[in-house]
């Protein structure tokens, strides 16, 4: 497992991460067991991941719960990375007390802001975080979906990582230069919806395949009544891409999670991959991908295959809502 040290700081990040928004019973996800869940972060750890990442909203706290109850004992073994979607000062402070209670300890590592918020006074919201900061209630800073505008206004601040949504389907951050300017500004990039809620696994080559609970992010049509937003999606230009992917996979031997989470591994700028799995075996599966070493050759070429969906998909980089050009700006 590689490990890089965070700006000015003596936290050290995995380059697989893992993600718990699945243990929430989010209906996108379906239901979970709280066993196999604290089972499936036990193996995580023993495994060489250190950074876990949960957020207060994930089944209105829950997630941080069953987290909480796994860590009990081997707290200086975990980074964790919580986050809160809220602007104000008094608020943010209230939630994190709430996230450390549900978590059983007195501090998170990195507290970030879920999203962020147009008009709001970017001051008094990392102010709030930098007062966490000094009570030693967080060690770090972080952000989350902070493109152009956002990372040039949190300048003074110390704010170590960014988590922005990148995959080899959903590329959207290269336009706009999210991540080069998040390095430029010291802030570790990670990238969250690594397969695309499914969709890079293999299982989903057809959209009659994927269920209409996870039909809710813009890479779908709004018909279907699943998301928060209005527009015709990509299912035209997504599956046949999906389709030429499997043959390529079929041709080389390489799995798709394989090519998925080699074309990550492959950006210089991006130092965590953050994937989530509901289970020990698809832990196991994604550990074993995110291992393998995919030829340069390969990765050019599955590169090259998806230029054409980054060129189609426009510039709203947010993968859930269109309105005002979505909240990533």
């Amino acid at each position: 497992m590689k490990y890089t040290r965070l700006k000015d700081s003596d936290i050290s990040f995995s380059g697989l991460a893992l993600g718990t928004w699945g243990y929430s019973g989010a209906s996108v996800w379906g239901k979970a067991e709280d066993d196999i869940s604290k089972r499936t972060i036990w193996e995580a750890i023993d495994s060489g991941i250190n950074v876990i990442d949960t957020a207060d909203r994930y089944g209105d706290g829950h997630s941080e719960e069953v987290l909480g109850q796994a860590i009990k004992g081997i707290r200086d073994r975990v980074v964790i990375c919580s986050k809160v979607r809220l602007p104000d000062r008094k608020s943010i402070i209230e939630h994190c007390n709430a996230s450390l209670a549900r978590m059983k300890t007195d501090y998170i590592d990195i507290y970030q802001v879920h999203w962020p918020f147009r008009g709001t006074d970017m001051e008094e919201t990392l102010g709030a975080y930098e007062e966490l900061k000094k009570e030693g209630k967080i060690r770090e800073i972080g952000v989350c979906n902070f493109g152009p505008e956002c990372i040039k206004m949190s300048r003074g601040h110390h704010v170590v990582s960014n988590q922005l949504p990148y995959s080899l389907i959903w590329r959207l951050i290269e336009k706009n230069r999210s991540i080069d300017l998040s390095i430029e500004a010291g802030m570790t990039v990670w990238a969250y919806v690594p397969l695309a809620q499914g969709l890079l696994t293999g299982k989903f080559l057809r959209l009659e395949d994927v269920p209409l609970n996870r039909r809710a992010t813009r890479m779908y049509d709004s018909k279907w009544g699943q998301g928060r937003h209005s527009d015709g999606g990509f299912e035209s230009i997504i599956f046949p891409f999906l389709q030429d992917l499997d043959r390529l996979c079929k041709e080389t031997g390489y799995s798709m999670v394989d090519l998925a989470f080699g074309f990550l591994k492959a950006q210089k700028n991006v130092t965590t991959i953050l994937a989530g799995a509901k289970n020990q075996e698809q832990l196991r599966s994604n550990l074993a991908s995110y291992e393998k070493e995919i030829p340069a050759d390969l990765i050019d070429r599955i590169t090259k295959m998806s230029d054409s969906l980054k060129e189609q998909m426009g510039t709203n980089i947010d993968l859930w809502e269109n309105e005002n050009g979505g909240r990533i700006f």
